[in-house]
């Protein structure tokens, strides 16, 4: 049983989101708009009170009421799902929805199932003889229901379940909102099902450590150790050693007792006839022993609490435990699904330990048997976000246009970036065969920016970084993020993306217009007319591609399609005719002679290098064309 959807209304800063959710999902967005929330909002679902404790400050400012709403939809039911879930999962429906409740201080769960309407008329009623008299009385009104006679409302109930288990065609969906889910125990139904652990970014490990039913530790011993036939065996010599302090009473005590009750009721026999006094010793029963473990550290010849380590290697133990909790379950309980959701998993961690978590995250769900392992986490590192499954990352923002803030969640399927691309602009086969590889790497960042630039490579972005740092404008402190996507023909891809994730971006590229003309001069010296004549075919092809990719690009962004379109800056793009380093050339000659300065004096390269190219536009002598400067103002008019 897996967690396909979730439905969360007026819970702190969510008024009504809707959240689909894949076997790893991250979420992503700026500071206070409701990451963490959404997976306090599950924690408060499967675990309650015990874990999120509710008021009336936790429901949405715009709510009407008093009322708090967690609907969860579950799919990919097993056999042992459905047989636990009852009449909610009978055969055929392929999910399941539950839902928690809280309003003016009741909490509730509650669930759909197929049931006969008349029914739950019979089941909202309040009291065993409320329900047995509206049993009675639908049983009075239609005869052909052929229900037995029920005297007790656990009679009531079962003749009704039973009716629906032989009338399947008669039943449909129905929202039990009158009655709890399986009763008052609910949650201990969910928590058979699915084991879900919350670690927040508070949490503390050495709290994690102890062995209790909740920690993480606990939870790990609990699905990595039986602790059963240790604790059948330490009940025996408990019962032997309880034997034993008998028989020690009764040979130290017995016979001094033994006197003492007789003289005690002769005494007694003075005053009143037919009684006895009996003294006899008091042993007390042995509470039944239990196995429970201790964690310490072992750091060289100390050892300590883990109270006493540092928060990394807290946070480290912690994903240690995760790790274990994942892989270790036994056959019994590793028919529960594990749900992990970590908060800021980067925590205290330095950037190859955070790596390695975020590779620790995606092998408990790639390993897991069965696929019993979901995760989910709000981070704010580009570690943990995996460009190449763009599909898994809900990137939640703020709508401030109402009155009262409101949470807004953004996704993208594979489908819906098909639909928003055209598909002489990028082939359906590519994107299904390389959105993910394309951009892995390059769109991470992205995902967390206020805008985007995308350029085609690295030199084009050491150029605006350069020209940002002239004017004292930091790109970084602004949101703002330089992307270089490997090429133009990936321009389109990335936008789609980001764009579908509510990340406004900006896009630089070459015209190359003359590309052609050059490389026509450069076969002119080849040998042979066959290699002449197979070179400029190569060449046209080549020409013709980058003819229709200019005029489907710039047609994508909303201008009007050109084969070798002119140096423009414009409020989507901005094109250089032939490309950037040409253009710095005839337009910015002191930035070439910069350059050259930079080269000959051992500190820039004479290749193309990102790190020479952002130099000599930070410090040639003039400032750059007037392009390079309506570019960056464009850029500033997206961020505002």
């Amino acid at each position: 049983m897996r967690i396909k959807r979730v439905h969360v209304k007026n819970f702190r800063c969510l008024h009504d989101v809707h959240i689909f959710f894949e076997e790893i999902t991250s979420f992503i967005g700026p500071t206070g708009v409701g990451k963490s929330t959404v997976l306090r909002a599950l924690d408060w679902f499967f675990n309650g009170e015990k874990s999120v404790s509710l008021s009336s400050d936790d429901v949405h400012s715009a709510s009407e009421s008093e009322r708090i709403s967690v609907e969860v939809e579950f799919d990919r039911l097993t056999d042992h799902d459905r047989t636990a879930l009852g009449r909610y999962a009978p055969d055929g429906v392929e999910s399941v929805s539950i839902w928690r409740t809280w309003e003016n201080g009741d909490d509730k769960i509650t669930g759909k199932a197929l049931a006969y309407s008349p029914f739950e008329e019979v089941r909202r009623q309040e009291g065993a003889m409320a329900k047995r008299r509206a049993y009675n009385a639908l049983r009075d009104e239609d005869p052909s229901l052929n229900l037995p006679s029920a005297g007790s409302e656990r009679e009531v109930l079962d003749a009704m379940v039973a009716w629906e288990s032989s009338h399947r065609d008669w039943l449909t969906e129905t929202e039990i909102e009158g009655t709890h889910f399986f009763g008052f125990a609910g949650q201990s139904k969910l928590s058979e099902l699915i084991d879900f652990v919350f670690i927040s970014a508070d949490l503390r490990a050495y709290e994690e450590a102890d062995d209790r039913k909740a920690s993480a530790v606990g939870r790990i011993l609990d699905h990595a150790v039986d602790r059963m036939e240790a604790n059948e065996q330490l009940g025996v010599i408990d019962q032997n050693a309880h034997q034993a302090r008998l028989e020690v009473h009764r040979t130290v005590y017995g016979p001094k007792l033994t006197d003492l009750s007789g003289a005690l009721s002769n005494e007694v026999a003075q005053f009143t006839a037919g009684r006895q006094v009996v003294v006899t010793p008091m042993v007390q029963a042995p509470k039944p022993a239990k196995t429970s473990f201790q964690v310490t550290i072992k750091d060289g010849a100390a050892e300590t609490s883990v109270h006493r380590q540092g928060h990394g290697f807290q946070r480290a133990l912690i994903i240690a435990a995760l790790k274990l909790l994942a892989e270790r379950r036994r056959p019994e309980v590793g028919m529960r699904m594990l749900c992990l959701a970590v908060e800021e998993p980067e925590l205290f961690q330095h950037p190859p330990q955070a790596r390695t978590f975020a590779e620790v995250l995606r092998k408990l769900v790639s390993s897991s048997p069965d696929s019993r392992t979901q995760v989910m986490y709000a981070t704010h590192n580009p570690v943990f976000i995996d460009p190449r499954n763009y599909h898994e990352i809900r990137r939640l923002g703020r709508d401030d246009t109402e009155m009262h803030p409101v949470t807004v969640v953004r996704h993208v399927s594979e489908a819906e970036l098909i639909s928003s691309l055209p598909d002489d602009l990028v082939k359906e086969s590519s994107i299904k065969r390389q959105a993910g590889i394309k951009c892995a790497g390059a769109l991470a960042e992205g995902f967390f920016a206020r805008a985007v630039v995308l350029v085609e490579g690295d030199t084009d972005a050491a150029v605006l970084a350069g020209c940002a740092e002239r004017e004292d404008f930091n790109l970084g402190a602004r949101g703002v993020s330089v992307i270089s996507v490997g090429g133009k023909d990936n321009l389109a891809l990335c936008r789609a993306i980001l764009q579908a994730l509510g990340v406004p971006s900006y896009v630089v590229f070459d015209g190359d217009g003359g590309k052609m003309e050059k490389r026509l001069k450069g076969i002119e010296n080849l040998p042979t007319e066959e290699e002449r004549v197979k070179a400029e075919q190569k060449i046209e092809k080549e020409a013709r591609r980058d003819i229709a990719l200019n005029s489907n690009l710039l047609a994508y962004l909303g201008a009007s399609p050109a084969p070798w379109p002119k140096t423009e800056c414009a409020d989507t793009y901005t094109v250089f005719e032939e490309n950037l380093e040409a253009f710095l050339q005839t337009e910015w000659s002191r930035w070439g002679d910069r350059r050259e300065e930079l080269i000959a004096s051992g500190d820039g390269f004479a290749a193309k290098n990102a790190a020479t190219y952002r130099e000599a536009t930070k410090t040639a002598v003039t400032g750059p064309p007037f392009v390079l400067q309506a570019l960056l103002e464009r850029v500033k008019t997206i961020v505002k």
